[in-house]
């Protein structure tokens, strides 16, 4: 049964913030706006994965925004809710490490954009009318308003855990606010991914946006092969309703990701503005 269950009103809004389970089964959705795709995936298709927490982190969405659209899963209502203070994501401290050669320049670029940082945490239990087919009992979502790839250091690291899927789905490199392309196999996300101490990868990742199955057939991260795919992801009246490729980790007798030449940046600068995990001092 999950420890979900057994949590009161009073244990989500007072009682300790059980921060093990919740990174033990977990979803990390780095410039996630507000997109609920890959939680009825997980709470359906995907359901054998055991997720049962979905840690969202973007740096322009917005507390204001986020309240407005938190009781917004269907089939399900929130039990109750509660406000983060970073020792409830790293009571044992985070020491940055930073990818090499970042250009902190590039990083800091849409930091007119960054919101008031914050993280919430919300609860949600499927309606009566409703049965065991439709999802889990119960599911929770930890909001953060950061930084995608600090924050995953922070959280992960710091708490030698790994989340069992990573989704990259229309993160914003280009027009949306999104300082670095999550999708590069050597890129940034994928630094801070592979080198995760503990030595683990995300069992599946969840890759898609706007646009159709032949766009996102070319996820390049080293030990991945696309398991299936979602199509009219989005609202099927969209024009363009887009498609999630979902790919599974595979085993291969390749040279470890993490040795691999790191090859973005242009060198390290004056510090961004800072955030609620956002690098401040190296």
């Amino acid at each position: 049964m999950s420890y979900l269950n057994n949590l009161t009103v009073s244990d989500i809004e007072q009682g300790p913030f059980p921060l093990k389970d919740i990174l033990a089964n977990s979803l990390y959705y780095p410039a996630c706006d507000n997109d609920g795709g890959v939680v009825k995936d997980c709470n359906t298709l995907n359901r054998v994965l055991g997720i049962e927490n979905f840690i969202y982190c973007d740096y322009a969405f917005g507390e204001e925004r986020l309240n407005e659209s938190l009781d917004s899963f269907h089939g399900y209502t929130i039990i109750a809710k509660r406000s983060l203070n970073p020792n409830d994501l790293i009571p044992n401290g985070w020491r940055m490490k930073m990818p090499p050669r970042l250009d902190l320049r590039e990083y800091s670029r849409y930091k007119d954009a960054y919101e008031k940082p914050f993280a919430k945490w919300v609860v949600y239990q499927r309606v009566q009318e409703k049965g065991n087919d439709y999802g889990p009992n119960r599911f929770s979502l930890v909001y953060i308003g950061g930084e995608g790839i600090a924050t995953y250091h922070a959280i992960y690291w710091s708490n030698k855990a790994t989340p069992k899927a990573l989704a990259i789905i229309q993160p914003g490199h280009g027009f949306g606010l999104n300082w670095t392309n999550f999708t590069e196999p050597d890129g940034f996300l994928h630094w801070v991914v592979a080198n995760n101490p503990n030595k683990l990868m995300p069992k599946h990742i969840y890759y898609g946006g706007i646009g159709g199955e032949q766009s996102y057939d070319n996820l390049n991260w080293e030990g991945y092969k696309k398991l299936r795919g979602i199509s009219n992801y989005y609202d099927r009246s969209m024009r363009n309703s887009g498609y999630v490729s979902i790919y599974e980790k595979i085993s291969v007798k390749k040279e470890d990701p993490r040795k691999l030449l790191f090859k973005p940046g242009r060198g390290i600068n004056p510090p961004p503005k800072s955030g609620f995990f956002m690098p401040r001092n190296f």
